[in-house]
């Protein structure tokens, strides 16, 4: 998503709720005597079907109504990355990661690569947009990356490869059909936008056609301002602008079935002196989220971050209920659809 000081003065907020429930009853009668002992036998297995039946019913009903899991997380290993990178998206390729940055006139993409001895991410190699481009979401796509760009229905195409023989050039821009757009990704079939609100859009790859939409929400509840988004295995998982939560999204509904809880994994007043010392800007909000398939490995970081965090997800912290997680993690109001 956009700047993020510079947009809170737009938006507007949406929360909607929705619920339901059925029952079913069924009774009998009395049979003349020499039919009573047949039905009664067909009665039974009738009513044990229907008892299954309802059961099974009773079974989907309350799975497709299940309360979200909580989780919370272990830091597995912490690298310096560039305070100055305004981290709009971020994955995962070929060893590297690939970082798209925010902001006009400092806009980029840019290769990483890790080193675990130094504890650094490296830019091996980068990319500047243009003055009035401002840098979002960022996939990978048939061995192209696909940049968005902030409020202009549009996006930026690269020639991409990871490596010491890598490379990372412009290629030609592309048409969305969005005319604003935050987080970017692929389910291997369909691109997968946000624009600031509550909705996954669907949008064919080879067209930028529109293929269907669905509305992120915890038990009906509308979770506005979804972000950066990655596939993790078969769930789509995203940052909730304004706060440290990750929601893991089932991708066909837009149910959240999980929320990681990241509170405190930035140590904010250290980082805030030390960018007050070096005199730029201090740690904005957490975004980005990279996956590292092959080795299992998920990578979070934030805009004007000065670490980049490899971490594990745990279970939530003793006492840590559902109830506080929602109220951590989903946003009162959106900041940027406010009237």
């Amino acid at each position: 998503m956009g700047e993020s000081r510079a947009r809170r003065g737009a938006g507007k907020a949406k929360v909607t709720a929705q619920a339901s429930s059925q029952a079913a009853a069924a009774d009998g009668h009395t049979q003349p005597t020499h039919r009573r002992y047949l039905l009664a036998a067909g009665g039974a297995v009738l009513a044990a079907g229907l008892a299954w039946a309802g059961g099974a019913f009773n079974g989907w009903a309350s799975q497709a109504r299940s309360e979200p899991k909580v989780y919370g997380f272990r830091v597995v290993r912490v690298y310096d990355h560039d305070p100055k990178a305004f981290t709009q998206g971020l994955l995962w390729s070929n060893g590297s990661l690939f970082e798209s940055t925010g902001l006009y006139g400092k806009s980029e993409v840019r290769e990483l690569r890790l080193n675990d001895e130094q504890g650094t991410a490296d830019v091996v190699r980068q990319t500047k947009l243009g003055p009035k481009d401002f840098g979002e979401g960022l996939v990978q796509w048939r061995g192209q990356l696909l940049q968005l760009l902030w409020r202009k229905g549009e996006g930026i195409r690269y020639y991409a490869k990871a490596g010491e023989d890598g490379y990372l050039k412009k290629a030609k821009r592309f048409r969305t059909p969005l005319s604003d757009g935050w987080g970017l990704e692929s389910d291997g079939k369909s691109l997968l936008f946000t624009d600031s609100g509550s909705k996954i859009f669907y949008v064919d790859p080879e067209t930028f056609n529109m293929q269907r939409e669905v509305t992120v929400n915890d038990n009906g509840v509308d979770i506005e301002m979804v972000n950066e988004l990655e596939m993790v295995g078969q769930e789509l998982w995203a940052n909730i602008f304004g706060n440290e939560c990750l929601a893991r999204i089932d991708p066909g509904s837009g149910s959240v079935t999980g929320w990681v809880t990241l509170n405190g994994i930035l140590d904010r007043q250290r980082a805030n002196a030390e960018a007050a010392a070096a005199n730029r800007d201090p740690p904005d909000v957490l975004n980005g989220i990279a996956w590292d398939k092959e080795r299992q490995r998920l990578f979070v970081t934030g805009k004007l971050w000065p670490k980049l965090y490899e971490i594990e997800i745990t279970e939530a912290p003793a006492g840590f209920t559902l109830q506080r997680a929602r109220e951590l993690c989903i946003p009162k109001v959106n900041i940027f659809r406010q009237r």
